[in-house]
């Protein structure tokens, strides 16, 4: 297969990882008005913590719904240090360890903005992630009337949690990917990860030349992959190339198109090259459509007094 999925899973096998959790003033990702983690080495915690951020000044305004879900305002972080100071305080706690937070995907864009509003660069990627999100849902494990919240999870094992604080939900996460380590008997950090991997996706059976349609079955099956949450592609073909692959077989019968180059979006976009040079594809008009307006007559030089 051509198309690489990787997983990013923790490279250590014991339980030592930092959970972690952001509240936010706003909708702005980098809005970061307070932090939590809590650090676990080898199955025991062994700190939690709790800062208060104020975001950059060009985004520091609170907007109502978030103030009414985590309950802090403006005055709580005006003399709070940035996040590029609070992220050096805490920066030993993560770098190198693998992390964890439930639902790890918007945890995760609001770490990348913050980082990259403060002009920081950490690739929290490489020691491996795990959302404990994910894990409940692959495990089966769910609170009262089927909620996978971290409140509702916390509750069905009667862990202690403040919702809302990130400290108390950096905790109260960490503590869930103990307890449903402990319900399934799993003894590693690493197998933890792996049961919180999405599905995989069968790759569709294809001939080994391509028709239009086939292109179509690659195009949905890309789709499929991309809406997984924890899945990135490696050489991952573009959906335009896709459709002008599709252009150039419509328009030219004796084209020929392998399935390991249409898999491949390095190898497709030099044959879209290869196929443009030697025939051109027609150029779409406009979708704006109807006539060119012609210009008009320059005005005639106003009489001098």
């Amino acid at each position: 297969m051509i198309i690489k999925i990787t997983d990013d899973l923790p490279k250590s096998d014991e339980f030592t990882f930092t959970a972690i959790d952001f509240e936010r003033a706003n909708n702005c990702q980098s809005s970061v008005c307070q932090i939590g983690l809590c650090v676990v080495e080898r199955g025991k915690i062994v700190k939690s913590r709790e800062y208060l951020v104020k975001p950059p000044k060009r985004i520091c305004f609170f907007q109502r719904k978030p103030v009414e879900i985590h309950g802090i305002t403006y005055e709580d972080v005006a003399d709070a240090p940035s996040f590029a100071e609070v992220w050096r305080e805490i920066f030993p706690d993560v770098e190198g360890r693998p992390l964890a937070a439930h639902s790890f995907r918007d945890d995760a864009k609001t770490l990348e903005a913050a980082l990259r509003s403060s002009r920081l660069k950490y690739d929290y990627k490489a020691a491996g992630y795990i959302c404990t999100l994910e894990l409940a849902l692959r495990a089966g494990i769910h609170g009262e009337n089927n909620k996978y919240s971290l409140e509702s999870l916390c509750e069905r094992y009667g862990l202690p949690l403040r919702a809302h604080h990130a400290g108390s939900d950096a905790e109260g996460c960490a503590r869930l990917a103990l307890k449903i380590a402990g319900e399934l008997g799993i003894d590693s950090f690493r197998k933890l990860a792996e049961l919180s991997q999405p599905p995989e996706v069968p790759e569709p059976e294809l001939p080994e030349l391509l028709s239009c349609e086939d292109l179509e079955e690659i195009e949905k099956y890309v789709s499929r992959l991309k809406s997984k949450k924890n899945v990135r592609l490696a050489d991952c073909p573009k959906a335009r190339d896709l459709g002008l692959a599709k252009r150039v077989l419509h328009r030219d019968p004796d084209a020929r198109l392998d399935r390991e180059t249409a898999m491949s979006a390095n190898a497709l976009n030099n044959w879209l090259m290869r196929a443009e040079t030697e025939n051109p594809l027609p150029r779409r008009r406009s979708r704006r459509g109807g006539r060119r307006r012609s210009k008009r007559p320059a005005a005639a030089p106003r009489p001098q007094a």
